[in-house]
């Protein structure tokens, strides 16, 4: 081998090495980052579960009504739960996905890292008054079904302010929900002066909410509740 080819060789070598070092360095970087930025987003996801949970409480609390389908708009404003559930102990159960996003850097660049929460908050009354609150993290695929709820209703509320309102009728709606029988049945419209009320039952295997979608105007209200009309 000439002196020439091994000056070459062993300047290629070096460049290699330097290369693969940086290389090195930094991933372990950027690993040491994401982990940094992951565990960020989590305890600020955590805070907000938390700070969603008493301020659902505190709201309760206020509320004079004992209606169930009052206490269920309350828990949904609050909770955002496309899920309520009430039982005979006059307990409510909010089932949802809380998702927050992260900046994951990559070789490429930046992508968005994601942390999903499966979880049910339960609201029940105290022994003496006021309101108690306990919540749970559940795997993933638990919510799955309350997912699929969620995006059912918001397709019926979508449809309900499409709609001319000629065709605001039990029928006039059944006929625009066809494509989704399977997970949305009409119950009832009924009509006072300007304002349409919808009642309609959402489904996705075992689980069902009933949701009534209020439009006035171009105005339209669509909150989970505990009894159906129709």
């Amino acid at each position: 081998m000439t002196t020439g080819c091994l000056t070459v060789l062993v300047v290629v070598i070096a460049v290699f090495s330097t290369v693969l070092g940086a290389l090195w360095y930094w991933t372990r970087h950027t690993d040491t980052v994401n982990v940094e930025h992951r565990q960020q987003a989590s305890q600020a996801l955590d805070e907000q579960l938390r700070r969603t949970k008493n301020d659902t409480v505190h709201a309760l609390d206020n509320e004079s009504s004992g209606d169930p389908d009052v206490l269920t708009a309350v828990i949904h404003q609050h909770t955002g739960a496309p899920v309520i559930s009430y039982d005979a102990r006059h307990a409510f159960r909010a089932r949802m996905v809380k998702r927050v996003e992260y900046e994951s850097r990559t070789l490429f660049g930046t992508s968005e890292g994601v942390i999903d929460r499966c979880l049910d908050y339960t609201y029940a009354p105290a022994k003496n008054r006021g309101w108690t609150s306990t919540m749970s993290v559940l795997k993933d695929d638990t919510c799955a079904p309350s997912d699929s709820v969620g995006s059912a209703a918001r397709i019926a509320a979508q449809r309900v302010a499409a709609l001319d309102a000629s065709e605001l009728t039990r029928i006039g709606l059944r006929r625009s929900l066809a494509p989704y029988r399977r997970f949305l049945t009409v119950n009832a419209v009924t009509r006072t002066r300007g304002t349409v009320r919808v009642s309609v039952m959402v489904s996705e295997e075992s689980t069902r909410q009933c949701y009534r979608i209020t439009r006035n105007g171009s105005q339209v209200l669509s909150v989970p509740a505990q009894t159906c009309q129709g």
